[in-house]
């Protein structure tokens, strides 16, 4: 898909669904009028789990999150609903980077870039357009996402998952990064110039700036 949607909530609606953390009805609802899977399995599981049968809802959340050529959404969030349960992911796969966000001060607010294993993107702009990428044919971008999420893929290894239940809003002035992996977020933020300054930071945002240009140039045509 390419463009921007121009609609005053498009940013608000999306946002809550790129860390992989959104809450089960909220999530489920996207699938509404979706017969497929995995939308039937997560339906399923918070019936089971409403139903005070957690360990079977946690079967199903592990199916969906060992399913082959799923959408990296999914499978972030199916970890997301097997942690609320106590579950945590295998030592070796807890690291894995399935996506990478940046936000990055502008105006007063914040820009949002992020990116999924599966070659998607999602950009927020500050004033509340975005754009869905979900075009994998366009080598040049999926080279691009495959780059920073080799970035992030380092980060993850030293650093580790934010553990509350949720994340703090960013300081104005402030840039945050963040890699989404099934353990949970591992993220950092600081003042921008001091995230460049930083390797690993700086090699995060410049990989995610490389991203941000070609998208745009592509949605904008």
């Amino acid at each position: 898909m390419r463009g921007f949607r121009k609609s005053p909530t498009a940013a608000t609606t999306v946002r809550q669904f790129v860390y992989g953390d959104a809450p089960a009805e909220a999530w489920i609802a996207q699938g509404v009028g979706d017969a497929g899977e995995p939308w039937t399995s997560f339906e399923r599981a918070q019936q089971l789990a409403r139903a005070g049968k957690a360990g079977d809802a946690a079967a199903i959340w592990q199916q969906i999150a060992a399913a082959e050529g799923l959408e990296s959404r999914h499978v972030l969030q199916a970890w997301h609903f097997l942690r609320q349960a106590g579950q945590a992911p295998p030592a070796d796969h807890g690291k894995l980077a399935l996506g990478a966000v940046v936000e990055m001060p502008v105006n007063g607010a914040h820009d949002l870039l992020a990116a999924y294993r599966d070659g998607s993107a999602r950009y927020l702009n500050y004033s509340g357009k975005v754009v869905v990428w979900e075009d994998r044919s366009v080598a040049p971008i999926q080279e691009a996402i495959d780059k920073w999420l080799t970035v992030a893929q380092a980060i993850a290894k030293v650093i580790g998952p934010w553990d509350q239940p949720q994340l703090p809003p960013v300081p104005s002035g402030h840039a945050r990064f963040m890699v989404l992996t099934p353990s949970g977020p591992h993220l950092g933020q600081g003042p921008e110039a001091a995230l460049h300054a930083d390797p690993m930071a700086g090699a995060f945002l410049g990989a995610a700036t490389s991203l941000f240009q070609l998208i745009i140039s592509r949605a904008i045509t």
